[in-house]
């Protein structure tokens, strides 16, 4: 696969990072993301139009080494060629004096940097108010741990206050994603439900072999390029895996509230707490609540390839170490793991619709709701206009009489919501739907995967 092909639906980054450009004051930008999201790729893609200097900083004690060579080599400087930088108030202070005309500074993985010196960001903060803020640097701070580029932002950082923008680097829509490779949407889903939206892994995906030989290739076997992957993640931010790696694999076991994540990772309830926090700021995990409504949080996994990996890979590492296939074991319980990631799926589906005006109003508000032993996939809702729609998601090929039941029993559903006096509309998605001009005809909103193929195109 050529590399161009990888640059995918990141246009909004670029032109964030194109306008604070263009404002020819000085700019500190910080841009982080989890490991694989296409950072580098998009800093090197702006680097290509306005031209800068990319730092990459490593493990090890020799970054300021390095760096004065990238700098005596970017300004052929043979003076600092011969006489390195031994401080970082001096590299500060050697940038300030370069940077009378726009210059563009990245600096990626800025957390080994402040690994290796915890004094880094106080000495940024120093001399960004001495001599940097005056010039026309654009400097641009970019890393991987999320936690730890999150913290960066807070009122606690030393260069809090000083950072002129910050951009959180997200996972790629499915719809965009179809755009890596020449797939059909039905795999694109499978595909989706265990790669995300995450660039590197759909650049890794070989749209020529099949979707099992993938899973194969890529996670399913011993030695695979991310057999381990979700592991070493983990150990990247937090010293002690062992009770994130329980509780994660009990949520995508089906644990999703409080108590049933304490039980299913057998850890006490007073302590599970500050554990389901860090995940939660680390992005791992989300608390989710009714769109309508009170009731109790329950907790998904927000990353698709860790959701699949504690659920399929971890309990079965055993047998991937003995070189077993574990494939027809995935495939017994694939096709239900399925029906969540299409929620998601129809979730995105809808957002589209919504801002192409494409629905019968626009929403501000959408998500699940449950009660007791009720629940609806998807509700979207204009609280001011009072205005709702209910929609169901079922990973299965309906009939039309099977496709009525459902709509049926969503009506029903509909009215324990309590939404008295507002007008409702009431929508189905699913594999293929038998029958679906025929429900159109009659008010309900009905897709299937051609539809999805559609937009996907449009």
């Amino acid at each position: 696969m050529i590399l161009r092909s990888r640059f995918v639906d990141r246009n909004a980054e670029l032109d964030f990072l194109r306008e604070r450009y263009n404002s020819g004051k000085a700019e500190l930008i910080v841009l982080y993301g989890r490991r694989r999201i296409g950072k580098t790729y998009l800093l090197r893609r702006f680097l290509e139009k306005v031209s800068g200097l990319y730092l990459l900083a490593e493990e090890n004690e020799t970054n300021l080494e390095d760096f004065s060579l990238r700098l005596a080599d970017y300004f052929n400087d043979p003076f600092l060629r011969e006489n390195p930088i031994r401080s970082w108030g001096a590299f500060f202070t050697y940038l300030a004096g370069k940077s009378t005309e726009r210059l563009v500074v990245v600096i990626d993985e800025v957390q080994y940097l402040v690994r290796a010196d915890k004094g880094f960001l106080s000495t940024l903060q120093k001399y960004w108010d001495l001599y940097l803020s005056n010039t026309k640097v654009m400097l641009i701070l970019c890393g991987s741990l999320v936690s730890f580029m999150e913290g960066m932002l807070s009122a606690k950082s030393p260069i809090y206050g000083r950072r002129t923008g910050a951009w959180k680097v997200n996972e790629i829509g499915f719809f965009h994603l179809l755009e890596f490779h020449p797939v059909d949407v039905e795999t694109a889903v499978k595909a989706y439900a265990v790669f995300g939206g995450v660039p590197q892994y759909w650049a890794d995906y070989d749209p020529e072999k099949d979707f099992w030989d993938n899973l194969r290739m890529l996670t399913l076997s011993k030695g695979a390029k991310y057999y381990d992957e979700p592991k070493y993640l983990l150990k990247e931010e937090l010293r002690d895996v062992s009770r994130y790696l329980s509780i994660l694999r009990a949520i995508s076991s089906g644990y999703t509230r409080f108590g049933q994540i304490a039980d299913g990772a057998r850890i006490e309830t007073k302590s599970l707490g500050k554990y389901l926090n860090v995940l939660e700021e680390m992005g791992y995990i989300r608390a989710e609540r009714p769109v309508v409504g009170k009731g109790r949080a329950v907790y998904r996994i927000s990353d698709a390839f860790f959701n699949f990996w504690f659920r399929f890979v971890f309990p079965r590492r055993d047998e991937i170490e003995m070189g077993f296939d574990i494939v027809e074991g995935i495939k017994a319980e694939f096709n239900d793991y399925l029906g969540f990631v299409f929620e998601d799926i129809a979730r995105q589906f809808l957002v589209e619709l919504n801002k192409a005006g494409k629905l019968p109003f626009r929403f501000t508000k959408i998500g699940r709701w449950w009660h007791k032993n009720e629940e609806i996939d998807l509700v979207a809702l204009n609280e001011g206009e009072k205005k709702a729609l209910f929609v169901e998601v079922k990973w299965k090929d309906l009939s039309e009489r099977e496709a009525r039941g459902v709509l049926r029993d969503l009506e029903r559903k509909a009215e324990l919501l309590g939404l008295k006096g507002w007008r409702k509309s009431y929508g189905l998605v699913a594999k293929e739907v038998d029958g679906k001009e025929e429900l159109r005809e009659e008010g309900y909103l009905t897709w299937d995967l051609n539809d999805l193929r559609g937009l996907a195109q449009t």
